[in-house]
């Protein structure tokens, strides 16, 4: 079987869609390319398209360096300097919001979209107590009062499992564990009741046990919200007990997108397939991890191959020579010229 389709025009319109991702591209000049007309440029994001449903929690997965945490902070307008993305676009709720010379997004950020950032530690001011920095949220977007604001942030605290709210609001952040520090970040991210999420690695620097907490609190009370989440890991067993539906990345490209079962349990795509091998949900009875053979591409780098081929025992010179091209079979859609049977 070969994936020969050409990407479509328009992705599939499913309903209640609250974000989508068309076509985004982030491309970074290198050093040489700062004083170079030319130059080879980081393709950080390379025409990546996704969408998100209201209230529903997508999964992007996949290595360190392959180019999720550049997509997340895109979305966001947070891109440093240079916020502007390099191609494609964003729209939130109907709204194109992001787009080369465009970038609405900050009217989004705290209100409507929360942010949940991969390390507490250095999100947090380590001068000022921890309460008045989750409850500013509230008190800028939506005006409310400091002993209201002390409430809502009070209750979010409860619900997410911490035992001395007060406490943790009055201390300093060095003062407290990682994970109050995360559930402290988390309250914050939904002060305002925003419509989507975006939590970037939320449990990376907590412990097994302290991560299985965090990550149930904050999944029980963004459903019970309704608030639809991205969260980007590497981890998949935070996406086996989080996602509805997954997009594994690679070198700045989604490969397979679809429902969790889909893509955890029956990829298509060899890349997924390597990181459910490679992870302790398939640990040997001898306790050894497998790993995937070879090292992600070096950047930059413009692939005009399927980028995986070097670490793909399934690979033949047509993955060496020609870039695969998406299939959208209804929701479930990968980028390969010899997918894997899904019955196998």
């Amino acid at each position: 079987e070969t994936a020969s389709v050409a990407a479509p025009a328009t992705l599939p319109t499913p309903g209640n869609v609250l974000l989508e991702v068309r076509d985004l591209r982030k491309y970074y000049p290198t050093r040489q390319g700062l004083f170079a007309a030319g130059a080879p440029k980081v393709h950080a994001v390379d025409g990546v398209s996704f969408w998100i449903r209201e209230g529903e929690t997508l999964g992007l997965v996949g290595e360190s360096g392959c180019g999720k945490s550049t997509l997340g902070l895109a979305i966001l307008g947070l891109l440093g300097r240079d916020r502007s993305i390099t191609g494609g676009s964003v729209t939130f709720d109907g709204e194109v919001v992001g787009a080369p010379g465009v970038d609405a997004t900050a009217a989004l950020r705290g209100r409507r979209i929360g942010y949940v950032p991969q390390d507490p530690f250095r999100a947090l001011d380590p001068l000022r107590r921890v309460g008045p920095q989750v409850r500013r949220p509230l008190q800028v977007h939506l005006g409310v009062a400091e002993a209201e604001a002390d409430a809502r942030v009070r209750d979010l605290l409860e619900r997410l499992g911490v035992p001395e709210p007060e406490r943790v609001m009055g201390a300093y952040p060095h003062e407290l564990s990682g994970g109050m520090l995360q559930r402290a970040t988390i309250a914050g991210a939904l002060a305002c009741g925003p419509e989507l999420v975006i939590a970037d690695e939320p449990t990376t620097a907590l412990d097994a046990l302290v991560q299985v907490q965090v990550i149930d609190a904050f999944l029980g009370l963004v459903r019970s919200l309704g608030t639809a989440v991205l969260v980007i890991t590497h981890d998949l067993r935070l996406l086996a007990r989080a996602a509805d539906r997954v997009a594994a990345m690679y070198a700045g490209r989604i490969v397979e997108f679809g429902q969790r079962e889909d893509v955890l349990e029956r990829p298509r795509h060899p890349y997924p397939a390597a990181l459910r091998a490679a992870s302790v949900l398939r640990q040997t009875p001898g306790g050894r991890v497998p790993t995937i053979d070879g090292q992600p591409p070096t950047l930059p780098g413009v692939f005009q191959a399927c980028a995986f081929a070097p670490r793909c025992a399934r690979a033949t010179e047509v993955c060496r020579t020609v870039e695969p091209r998406y299939t959208w079979p209804a929701e479930h859609g990968f980028a390969c010229h010899h997918p894997l049977d899904p019955r196998q």
